[in-house]
């Protein structure tokens, strides 16, 4: 009963502990989830260390530095990413593990789906619609997402140590965080939705969380005009426009590109059937009807001669009979 007792007494003080660490980051803004407080989050969560507050994320290197954190350029398990090009306010991501060339982090963009977890391939393989699809992918397990050490595109600047404690107390404040934060909310959108998405007699039934209609279209309808309008008016859309169908299989990429350059891409795989065989048997009818017409004067012919082989006799005896009596 002791060990209980004090088993609960250290419970509850470690409780008001975790429930003292507040984020000093705002959770959203109108362009989604910002990445400064969702890598302070999973910093807390999973490593164990409350952060100050650093502003934008392209800062927080050279503000950890300052207030004593180590940090260097070798990624490190249990450590702050900084992608000081990511966009105009940098990116920030938890890294929790590292693997050969790659990072395996936890950060706004993501996170990803557990593609190898058991019951999300069970779900799919027992999945009969794209419903049902939709579905798992909602309850998969989530995991840290993979990026490559060093993307050409973005460059980290580098990495914040958790595993050592600061040097000094940190001179960041959250209300110098808050103010910064309010800036964040300024940064490029991320929006890469389709309002709309239109083909010319053909009805797609359009949600914009949906990315694959597989549709199947008659003989006859050899053209589309495929159109289409972003949520985002800053967001760019490729791949509309006017296509002829060739038989068979048309695949079709409408690729929306948000004001930060993130991308989405929408699948349309059309089949146009091949002509129906119903469609090619009046034909056939009318060949035949132009042979029977063609045998017509042969049969006429045939019936002149039978005539004349069967008359002639008669009328050469009556001539004779004619010619006797004179």
């Amino acid at each position: 009963m002791k060990k209980i007792i004090i088993f609960l007494i250290f419970f509850l003080l470690n409780l008001s502990v975790i429930s003292a660490a507040k984020n000093p980051y705002k959770q959203t803004s109108s362009y989604g989830t910002n990445c400064t407080w969702y890598a302070w989050k999973m910093a807390y969560e999973k490593g164990g260390v409350a952060l100050p507050g650093w502003g934008n994320a392209k800062n927080w290197y050279s503000d950890a530095k300052k207030d004593g954190y180590k940090v260097g350029q070798t990624p490190k398990a249990n450590s702050i990413v900084v992608w000081g090009n990511w966009t105009s306010y940098g990116h920030v991501g938890y890294v929790e593990s590292v693997s050969s060339n790659t990072l395996h982090v936890w950060d706004s963009t993501g996170p990803c789906i557990d593609y190898d977890d058991i019951e999300f391939k069970t779900c799919m393989a027992n999945g009969v619609s794209e419903e049902t699809d939709k579905i798992c992918y909602a309850n998969a397990k989530r995991k840290a997402c993979e990026y490559t050490i060093s993307p050409s595109d973005y460059k980290i600047t580098g990495y914040i140590y958790l595993d050592e404690k600061p040097t000094k107390k940190p001179s960041s404040n959250s209300s110098n965080s808050s103010s910064s934060s309010k800036k964040e909310e300024t940064k490029k959108s991320s929006n890469t939705n389709l309002k709309s998405l239109e083909i010319t007699n053909l009805d797609i039934s359009f949600t914009k969380d949906n990315y694959l209609y597989e549709l199947e279209v008659p003989y006859y309808i050899a053209d589309i005009t495929i159109s289409a309008k972003p949520e985002d008016e800053k967001s760019t859309i490729s791949g509309i426009g006017e296509y002829q169908l060739k038989l068979g299989l048309n695949e079709f990429e409408i690729i929306v590109t948000a004001e930060d350059k993130t991308t989405k891409t929408y699948k349309i795989n059309i089949t146009r059937n091949n002509l129906p065989k119903k469609e090619e048997q009046p034909k056939a009818e009318i060949k035949k009807v132009s042979k029977e017409k063609k045998n017509y004067p042969t049969i006429i012919i045939a019936l002149i001669i039978i005539t004349i082989l069967i008359v002639m006799p008669f009328i050469i005896i009556l001539i004779y009979k004619h010619k006797k009596n004179k």
